[in-house]
């Protein structure tokens, strides 16, 4: 049998001139085969190389899918937190607003107050020692059938709404609304008692105790006395203020001239009707300067002092009727001026 010959291929290894060479003998099969086996193994590693990125990059979309799943988690959990936030804020923006409106209304009520109590401290100023000490029992009351009573127990109840706001303007927590309410309570017991003195006010303006000449001097009392004219004892229904000629005749309180004109025995002469039925008459005057259906306030001027009519000489003759019935000016006068009574008067 023959054998096929093999093919070698010699390599020739030359290191330098100096040196020997060296001849190495390869196959032709290892030669092909080396090239192979290397691509084989450059093509494994390539493949190994592609899993490996293929499964690292799984496990970074995995990794990424985790992180943005947990950033979606974070914002929505972050977004309700805002969004409560947010109505939070809302709700204290609210509640401010409704403070401001309430600190308004309070400022209001405490200037509809500060109003009010202006108004009582005048009518205080102007009439609180005007007051008569000596009203008859018969001038009409007040409809309240205990108006000292009723009046002492609104003060009261003023007092009490005093101290209660006072009370919650010191404590930090307690309600506007409620301090606003105590105001509205407080306004209304001081209407009413701001209405009840202008009831005071009006009866002490139509009580007659006003002066009603520029002189004090009486020349003749209320009662019986002797006559100037005949000497005989007759009663007189008012009192006889000495005075000068022309000297003005004032209104004793305040009322509506009911009549006016002239009378023999009474010359000129003013009546004004006032409350509680009370009328007040003045006599023997030089001029009328009022006519029936005037107002008049208390201090208005009537007129002129005068001799006209039965007269004896410049005076004014003040009478008062109360209920048709001819009663003492001198009581209601009292509180006045200080009276300097003439010795001639009975």
């Amino acid at each position: 049998m023959k054998h096929k010959q093999r093919s070698n291929w010699s390599l020739l290894l030359m290191r330098g001139p100096d040196q020997s060479v060296k001849q190495f003998n390869v196959s032709r099969r290892s030669v092909i085969a080396a090239p192979v086996a290397l691509m084989t193994i450059f093509s494994s590693v390539v493949v190994g190389l592609q899993l490996k990125a293929h499964s690292e990059l799984q496990r970074i979309q995995l990794e990424q899918e985790a992180l943005q799943l947990q950033y979606s988690t974070m914002i929505h959990e972050h977004s309700d937190e805002v969004q409560e936030k947010e109505e939070t804020i809302t709700s204290l923006a609210a509640q401010l607003t409704a403070l401001q409106q309430q600190q308004s209304a309070v400022s209001g009520k405490l200037q509809e107050l500060k109003e009010l109590e202006a108004q009582l401290q005048q009518f205080i100023q102007t009439y609180g020692e005007e007051i008569p000490l000596h009203l008859d029992r018969s001038i009409d009351q007040p409809s309240d059938d205990h108006p000292h009573a009723a009046a002492e127990a609104k003060s009261e109840s003023q007092k009490s709404q005093y101290e209660k706001i006072a009370t919650m303007a010191y404590v930090h927590d307690a309600p506007i609304s409620h301090m606003t309410q105590s105001l509205e309570d407080l306004k209304a017991a001081m209407e009413h008692t701001l209405a009840r003195a202008q009831y005071v006010r009006e009866q002490i303006d139509s009580y007659p105790n006003f002066w009603p000449t520029e002189e004090v001097h009486i020349t003749s009392g209320f009662g019986y006395r002797s006559d100037p004219f005949t000497g005989s004892i007759t009663f007189h229904a008012g009192i006889d203020i000495a005075g000068k000629a022309g000297d003005g005749i004032f209104s004793a309180a305040d009322g509506v001239v009911v009549e006016s004109g002239f009378d023999a025995q009474y010359g000129n002469y003013v009546v004004v009707e006032h409350l509680h039925h009370l009328r007040t008459i003045y006599m023997h005057l030089q001029t009328i300067e009022a006519a029936a259906g005037d107002e008049v306030v208390r201090g208005e001027k009537l007129g002129t002092m005068g001799s006209s009519g039965r007269s004896t000489g410049p005076h004014l003759h003040f009478q008062i009727m109360q209920h048709d019935q001819a009663v003492s000016p001198l009581p209601f006068l009292r509180n006045q001026k200080t009276i300097k009574e003439d010795q001639q008067h009975v």
